[in-house]
C-alpha cells in the first residue's frame, strides 16, 4: 500500500470523528434585539381598538445537551403599544348644576374621533426548549418554544387626537342646548391628557416561539437572525373596573376627568401579543469533556511478498489544543467582562444625566415659581372688561408650559379690586371675574382646569392707596400662588 493511500485513510478517519468547530457548540451567551407587532389585544363596545408596534431587548443563555436539544433562558425589556378610537355619546340625566341648583339638567358627552394610545413596559423572563439542526460547520437552524414571565414596570396613555364635547339641556327651561360655557363644563375639550395607567397586573405569562438561523462569525462568535411570536394567556389588567371613561362631578359638570380605557370599565381584559423579527449576537464554547479527541487506528498492510506488516497510524485530530482552548476562553471572558463594564458605564452615565436633568428642572421650577409669585397681573381697563395686560402674558405662558408637562402642579389665583363701587360686589363679582379671566386664559393654553383654583379678596388687600387713578389701576389685579 502506498504512502499516499495511508495518509488518505488517516485523514478520512480524522474528518469522520472530529466534532464541528462552529455549528454545534454546547453553550451560548449573547444579547438580542427584536421589533415588530408588540401590542395589547383587547376590545370595547364603544370604540375601535388597534394594534401597535414595539420592541424587545435583552440577554440570553442557551445550554445544549447534545447536537439537537437544549434549554434557553434570558431576561429582556419588552415595550408594547396599543390604540383605540372613540366615536360615541351618552346622556347623563338629572344632574344638579351649580348655576341652577334647583333645576336639574341632562348632560351629553360626545366623542369625535377621540384617539387614545397606550404604552406599557415589562421585564420578561423567557424559558424555552431548543431544537437545533446543524447544516454544516457554519450554519445551524434553531427552533425554540416555551413560556415567558411578564412583569409590568410601567404603563401610560396619551390622547393623540380628536375631541370630546359636553353639552347640557335644562328640560324645565326649554330645549335650548348649552354648549359654549366652558367655565361651567359645557364645551369642546381638546385631547391634551396624558397619564399613568394604574390598572396593570403585577405578573403575567405568555406562550412564546421563535425560529431562526445562526451563522458562525469566528470560532466562538455567531450571528442569529430569526422571527418570534408570543401570546399572553393572562390578563394584563389587575381587576375589572366599573367606572366610566369620562367621570363627571354630578354637582359640578365643569369638573371632568378622563380616566383612560384601562382604568375604566371600557374593557376588562387586555392580553399581550407579540410577533416580529429578532437579531442576536452570541459567544459560544464547548464543555471541557469535548475539548480533546483523538483517533488511534491500525491498518494491516500486505506487501508484494505476502509479508504482513502492521502500520501504526499516528493520532490525528482537528480539535484545538489545550492552549488554544484556554486562550479562546480567556478572550471570551475578557470580552464578556469588557461588555459588562461598558454597559455599567453607560447605565451610570444615563443615571447621572437623568439626575442632572431632574436638578435643572427643579431649579427652573423654583425660579419660575418665585418669578410668578413676585408679581401681580393687571387688567387693561376697569368695568366689565377682564383682559389682563398683554405685556404680562409671557410669564403666564411659561407657567402654562410647565403645568402642561407636570399635571401635579396646582395654582391658586386670587382676584383683587379697587374700592370703587359696592364692596360686596367687588368681592363676589369683580374679584372673581378677574381670577376666572386669568384661569380661562391658562386653560386656553392647554392647562387642565383641575390644576387651577380661583378666589377673590375684593378690595380688602390693596397694594397702593386708592387715591389716584394710577393707584386704583394697580389694585385691579390678579395674583398667582403656586401650591
Amino acid at each position: 500500500m502506498t504512502t499516499k493511500r495511508i495518509f488518505s485513510i488517516m485523514a478520512a478517519a480524522a474528518l469522520t470523528l472530529t466534532v464541528s468547530a462552529q455549528s454545534d457548540l454546547d453553550n451560548y451567551i449573547g444579547v438580542s434585539f427584536g421589533g415588530g407587532l408588540n401590542s395589547m389585544l383587547y376590545s370595547t363596545p364603544n370604540g375601535k381598538s388597534g394594534l401597535g408596534i414595539g420592541f424587545d431587548a435583552g440577554i440570553h443563555y442557551a445550554r445544549f445537551f447534545n447536537r439537537w436539544i437544549g434549554l434557553g433562558f434570558g431576561a429582556q425589556f419588552t415595550n408594547a403599544n396599543g390604540n383605540i378610537t372613540y366615536n360615541w355619546s351618552e346622556v347623563t340625566p338629572g344632574m344638579v348644576h351649580p348655576s341652577n341648583p334647583n333645576t336639574p339638567c341632562d348632560l351629553t358627552t360626545s366623542f369625535d374621533n377621540f384617539r387614545e394610545r397606550q404604552n406599557v413596559g415589562l421585564i420578561s423572563v423567557p424559558v424555552e426548549v431548543l431544537f437545533r439542526k446543524v447544516l454544516d460547520d457554519n450554519w445551524a437552524i434553531i427552533f425554540g418554544a416555551g413560556l415567558q414571565l411578564d412583569i409590568p414596570l410601567y404603563g401610560s396613555y396619551i390622547a393623540k387626537g380628536g375631541s370630546y364635547t359636553t353639552t347640557g339641556v335644562f328640560p324645565e327651561l326649554g330645549p335650548h342646548v348649552i354648549s359654549d360655557m366652558p367655565e361651567h363644563g359645557f364645551s369642546t375639550y381638546n385631547t391634551t391628557q396624558n397619564a399613568k395607567i394604574n390598572n396593570l397586573a403585577k405578573v403575567g405569562g405568555s406562550v412564546i416561539v421563535d425560529l431562526g438561523g445562526r451563522v458562525a462569525l469566528s470560532n466562538n462568535w455567531g450571528l442569529y437572525i430569526g422571527a418570534y411570536a408570543g401570546y399572553g394567556f393572562t390578563n394584563l389588567l389587575a381587576s375589572a373596573k366599573t367606572e366610566k371613561v369620562i367621570a363627571i362631578n354630578p354637582t359640578d359638570p365643569s369638573q371632568i376627568d378622563y380616566r383612560g380605557t384601562f382604568d375604566s370599565g371600557a374593557t376588562d381584559k387586555a392580553n399581550l401579543i407579540r410577533a416580529g423579527l429578532k437579531i442576536a449576537v452570541d459567544c459560544g464554547w464547548y464543555d471541557k469533556s469535548r475539548r480533546k479527541k483523538a483517533v488511534v487506528a491500525e491498518e494491516t498492510i500486505i506487501t508484494p511478498t505476502d509479508t504482513i506488516a502492521v502500520v501504526a497510524v499516528e493520532p490525528v485530530s482537528n480539535e484545538p489544543t489545550e492552549a488554544e482552548i484556554a486562550a479562546a476562553e480567556a478572550a471570551a471572558e475578557a470580552a464578556a467582562k469588557a461588555e459588562a463594564e461598558r454597559l455599567a458605564a453607560e447605565a451610570a452615565a444615563l443615571e447621572a444625566a437623568k439626575k442632572a436633568e431632574q436638578a435643572a428642572a427643579e431649579a427652573h421650577y423654583e425660579a419660575l415659581k418665585n418669578k410668578v409669585e413676585s408679581i401681580d397681573f393687571h387688567f387693561e381697563s376697569a368695568g366689565e372688561k377682564f383682559n389682563f395686560n398683554s405685556n404680562e402674558r409671557p410669564v403666564v405662558d411659561e407657567l402654562c408650559e410647565m403645568m402642561k408637562a407636570d399635571k401635579s402642579i396646582k395654582v391658586l389665583i386670587t382676584g383683587h379690586t379697587d374700592n370703587t363701587g359696592d364692596a360686596a360686589k367687588n368681592l363676589n363679582y369683580y374679584g372673581v371675574k378677574r381670577a376666572e379671566a386669568l384661569k380661562n386664559y391658562m386653560v386656553s393654553q392647554g392647562v387642565s382646569a383641575d390644576q387651577i383654583t380661583c378666589e377673590s379678596k375684593g378690595q380688602t388687600q390693596p397694594v397702593a392707596p386708592n387715591t389716584t387713578k394710577e393707584n386704583r389701576a394697580l389694585n385691579r389685579r390678579a395674583h398667582i400662588t403656586v401650591l
